[in-house]
């Protein structure tokens, strides 16, 4: 009887123990709360062994290892098998090398092999993590539902490889794609890049350098400064299904990406990397309060902050201040007479996302610079998203960001 009763002592206190791990903050709107929290459950785990691993030698907790154990973990819940998809009638899909970067190509079959349009993708993942593996069944879809060819770049990866080495890797990838137009089967006057997240970034970032070569750009929820770690969306976001992102492991991307200590996460996270005389520089105001969006912030004191600029490290800011600066590391340090030539751009945003701002800003700017942009915000919606609208854990913001993509695609390349 004791036995018993010990067990079940134990099972309620393991119960309840599990419950109160899995009480992540799910954002308003979101139907689905216990797929969110199973999702942050089991990144939030992944998060707390790589994090364990940097602390005993391991950068940033990177390896093959342990991208392996990422990729597989996210496989499972986007497709329902660690395995991912197998072969699609409605694809031919392959894995080659453009100019010495590795991609995978979808193209539609039933459709004549002369000019197609295309979609240029760079997955997310924090310039570390995730592969084209994890994105292939979002990949697939955006080929078949809009009939035309994507080319999907596997561009290697930070720590190993930090900025600009994934940057250059995208633009060569997609330098081929232009380039290569006819023999490819491609229309060259229909080239589109996208990307979610860092993706997102390197969408941007690709676009600054190529300009009206490209037709389209769609850098989806995308990251593109460090020179502000406080913005209205890193404050109330942070706590919003963290596993998937939140202020931390966002800068340990940028600290892989930039090649950058962790010995400075305090200091970032605080805006102490940037002295008082950049802080009030030109390059503050690219990302000053006058660009944030009041609309889309829910908190009521953080629709007008007041940014002090009497505080920072100088001689931290001197260090790393090439690297912040550079528009092709931060895209929103680019000027106005660099974006004014950018081409169409969608920007998709998510309001429960810690960039949601830095996507917003960016809106803001190209408008001003008079670059023909639409904005696709979900105010319900959270860092990941566009992942997840099939599969096991099918969320509707997922399924509308994916649906209303698609027809812009359609529309529009």
């Amino acid at each position: 009887m004791l036995k018993q009763v010990l067990i079940a002592i134990i099972t309620a206190a393991l119960a309840f123990g599990l419950f109160n791990y899995m009480d992540t903050q799910v954002p308003e709107g979101v139907t689905e709360v216990w797929s969110a929290r199973i999702l942050d459950t089991a990144l939030r785990t992944n998060g707390k062994i790589i994090l364990s691993l940097h602390n005993f030698g391991m950068h940033g907790g990177v390896s093959w290892f342990t991208r392996k154990m990422v990729d597989v973990v996210l496989t499972t819940m986007i497709t329902g098998s660690p395995f991912g998809l197998g072969s699609d009638p409605e694809l031919e899909i392959h894995d080659t090398i453009y100019d010495g970067v590795a991609v995978r190509v979808y193209e539609p079959t039933g459709v004549p092999k002369q000019n197609r349009p295309v979609l240029v993708y760079y997955h997310g993942g924090g310039w570390s993590w995730l592969s084209v593996d994890v994105y292939d069944q979002a990949t697939r879809e955006l080929a078949k539902r809009v009939k035309m060819v994507v080319v999907s770049v596997g561009y290697r990866q930070s720590p190993e490889h930090a900025h600009p080495i994934p940057f250059e890797d995208c633009l060569k990838a997609t330098e081929y794609v232009i380039e290569n137009a006819d023999k490819l089967g491609i229309d060259a006057k229909r080239v589109a890049v996208s990307g979610d997240s860092a993706g997102g970034h390197l969408s941007a970032a690709v676009s600054l350098r190529l300009k009206k070569k490209i037709k389209i750009q769609i850098p989806i929820y995308p990251c593109l400064q460090l020179l502000d770690l406080q913005t209205p969306s890193y404050i109330e976001n942070k706590q919003y299904i963290p596993g998937m992102l939140n202020d931390v492991s966002m800068l340990t991307y940028w600290l892989n990406y930039g090649n950058i200590s962790y010995d400075y996460i305090d200091k970032i996270l605080a805006n102490e990397h940037t002295s008082p005389e950049l802080k009030s520089s030109k390059y503050a105001k690219y990302i000053s309060p006058e660009w944030y969006m009041k609309e889309h912030i829910r908190t009521e004191n953080l629709r007008s902050m007041d940014k002090k600029t009497n505080f920072g490290d100088k001689k931290l800011s001197e260090s790393i201040e090439k690297t912040l600066l550079d528009p092709y590391f931060a895209p929103l340090m680019a000027d106005e007479s660099s974006l004014k030539d950018l081409p169409f751009t969608y920007v998709l945003t998510a309001g429960y996302d810690v960039l949601r701002d830095d996507g917003l800003i960016y809106y803001q700017r190209l408008l001003k610079a008079g670059v023909k942009v639409k904005l696709a915000h979900y105010q319900d919606g959270f860092h990941g998203m566009i992942f997840f609208f099939k599969g096991p854990m099918p969320f509707q913001v997922g399924i509308r960001a994916m649906n209303d993509l698609c027809e812009f695609l359609k529309k529009e390349l």
